[in-house]
């Protein structure tokens, strides 16, 4: 594993959206890791009247990562990862975006919804071989929670997320939006474990991509068109469903987290491709933080 590509997966990280209730979203082409390894993003914010910046360091194991949706061929990833963490009154802060308080509603939030796609080396992959590489991919845009069971403050709750990001590789060439409405929960088990508190989690999202960005992940151009790999243009629209489940661990300054996470895009509008070689990945994994505060 060469240092380039270390940087750009930790960089990739950084903007993926991770956390503990879905440990790997998948966007058109895209497998949002640091989904996984947020641990507190959709944790409930406990005490908003103290804020409170909290630091550490840990280590995220990631097993099945495909080289994009719909390749058959996946790698592992074990990386160091970060841990940023500000519970104020009205905002939380997160390795995964920044969350706050709209309005003076209970049940409406708004924040920043950070995601990203790793990059793929078209040599390394057989669909792709002979085509050009794909720049990792940042996304980022508003996101709104609406709770419809319990509240930011409390440790059981339901809520809707509804986001829409624009999109752009490393290079900074735009791939227009990329959007993945999804309903998500979170329950913290009455019964402590190994003399810790544990919380599940869990989300189900659809997704939808631009014309630019299936075309970039899917499409064949004429130039690249083989006896194998015919000519096609990827369509956007419809990308498929994803399914994320996580288990989170705390005790003090410790905290391990462990989820799956299950992409189809069988239904996905470019899913007829010649570059889709498989329809649905299954992704699992886990991660450790240690805490300096």
């Amino acid at each position: 594993m060469n240092i380039q590509f270390i940087f750009r997966s930790i960089i990739t990280l950084l903007v993926i959206n991770v956390s503990s209730y879905a440990i790997a979203e998948v966007g058109a082409g895209s497998c949002e890791i640091l989904e996984v390894i947020d641990c507190d993003k959709n944790q409930a914010n406990l005490t908003p009247e103290k804020g409170k910046w909290i630091f550490g360091v840990g280590i995220a194991s990631v097993n099945g990562v495909p080289e994009y949706i719909g390749s058959d061929e996946s790698r592992e990833l074990l990386l160091p990862v970060p841990y940023i963490y500000y519970n104020g009154p009205k905002m939380k802060i997160s390795q995964s975006g920044i969350n706050g308080k709209l309005f003076n509603s209970e049940n409406l939030y708004v924040s920043l919804s950070l995601s990203g796609a790793i990059p793929v080396n078209s040599d390394k992959n057989k669909a792709r071989k002979g085509m050009d590489d794909i720049d990792g991919v940042i996304e980022y845009g508003p996101s709104f929670k609406y709770f419809l069971k319990g509240g930011d403050t409390k440790n059981n709750a339901l809520f809707i997320d509804i986001n829409f990001r624009e999109a752009r590789t490393f290079k900074n060439e735009s791939l227009n939006f990329s959007s993945s409405p999804s309903i998500v929960f979170r329950k913290r088990l009455d019964k402590d474990y190994f003399l810790g508190h544990v919380s599940i989690s869990g989300s189900f999202k659809f997704e939808f991509v631009s014309d630019k960005y299936a075309q970039t992940f899917y499409g064949v151009d004429p130039i690249f068109a083989t006896a194998t790999r015919e000519q096609y243009t990827a369509l956007g629209g419809y990308a498929g469903f994803r399914f994320n489940t996580g288990l989170r661990w705390q005790k003090d300054n410790q905290i391990v987290s462990l989820f799956f996470a299950h992409s189809d895009i069988s239904a996905a509008k470019y899913s007829s491709s010649p570059l889709v070689k498989v329809t649905t990945h299954n992704l699992f994994g886990g991660s450790y933080f240690w805490l300096f505060n």
